[in-house]
């Protein structure tokens, strides 16, 4: 009977057919916790590409809206209130939403000012600085950042301790190159007079033959000679920089291919020829029609160009920016 007994309490003390059930217990529950908090997170992930593809999308559309700039002081100021108010448009319409709401735009929303294009040993590029850097060797360009941000609610994570709402951020910043350097080959080999690039509304005749008034253009190179090769120069063109006004040139240089075309020329104070002008900076000229002498076309007020190329930041921003483009967060 003793040893009866004995072993019926051995049996039991080694039956663990419970057990599996606990653990089964404690496993769907370290499951089910991981299953909330991955939800929670792609649902984080989720609204913080919402916020970036908008930062984004406003920053671009910020730059776009700097030109044109105001001519005032040693160097033109971008038109920073119209660039936060395209931002703020393109930031607003109805197709961007994060976590389905729309978008309150605060002082916190928008920085702008220079981006540093070669920035000195150790500087941070925010915030931004307002102002031009005295120095030109850092290539400053206009920039606008936009930040954007969102309190998520989390509906498991504070199962295992994750606190909600959390705050989810996205910042985008955008560059708009002016165009002070325009890439070999793009440049029109024929300088105009400042004093006409500012008359966007009437019909201009680019003439280097004596019309009078239309005599406001003219063949240029970079040697000194009266040669005019071709009608695009094969170098990069660059504000600042000396070219010499040619006397002349073969009227087989105009090619009626350029009709409908926007050019690029370099921007003088005067084209009498046989001296030496120094380019002030670059302007469009959109071509309606090519004579066996002329060209005729207007100026745009605002045209960008893929081929403007970051220079020193030194010319006169006379309508041609280069290509906005995303730089950083």
């Amino acid at each position: 009977m003793h040893n009866r007994r004995t072993k019926q309490k051995l049996t039991l003390a080694l039956d663990e057919s419970g057990a599996t059930a606990i653990f089964f217990a404690l496993t769907l529950s370290f499951l089910c916790g991981f299953v909330a908090l991955a939800f929670d997170i792609g649902h984080i992930f989720t609204v913080r590409a919402e916020l970036q593809r908008t930062a984004d999308a406003g920053a671009l559309a910020g730059v776009a809206g700097l030109v044109p700039y105001t001519h005032t002081g040693t160097y033109q100021t971008p038109n920073w209130e119209g660039g936060k108010t395209k931002a703020t448009t393109i930031i607003n319409i109805d197709a961007n939403k994060a976590d389905k709401q729309g978008f309150t735009i605060t002082e916190d929303t928008f920085d702008y000012g220079y981006w540093l294009l070669i920035p000195p040993t150790g500087y941070v590029q925010t915030p931004l600085p307002d102002a031009r850097p005295t120095t030109s060797a850092y290539l400053p360009v206009p920039a606008i950042k936009v930040t954007l941000s969102r309190n998520v609610t989390l509906y498991f994570a504070p199962i295992v301790g994750v606190s909600t709402p959390t705050t989810v951020s996205a910042t985008a910043t955008a560059i708009l190159p002016e165009a002070y350097s325009i890439a070999p080959g793009k440049t029109f080999a024929m300088a105009v007079e400042q004093s006409i690039v500012y008359n966007p509304d009437h019909t201009i005749n680019l003439s280097p033959q004596d019309f009078g008034w239309g005599d406001h253009g003219q063949w240029f190179n970079l040697d000194g000679s009266n040669d005019v090769p071709t009608i695009r120069r094969n170098d990069q063109m660059n504000a600042l920089q000396d070219i010499y006004i040619a006397p002349g040139a073969k009227a087989t240089l105009y090619d009626t291919s350029i009709i409908g075309q926007t050019i690029i020329v370099p921007v003088v104070s005067g084209v009498e020829t046989g001296t030496w002008q120094t380019i002030l900076g670059f302007a469009a000229f959109q071509v309606t029609g090519v004579g066996s002498k002329s060209i005729d076309g207007h100026f745009l007020t605002q045209y960008i160009s893929p081929d403007a190329v970051p220079g020193a930041g030194e010319g006169t921003y006379l309508g041609v920016s280069g290509t906005p483009k995303l730089v950083g967060p």
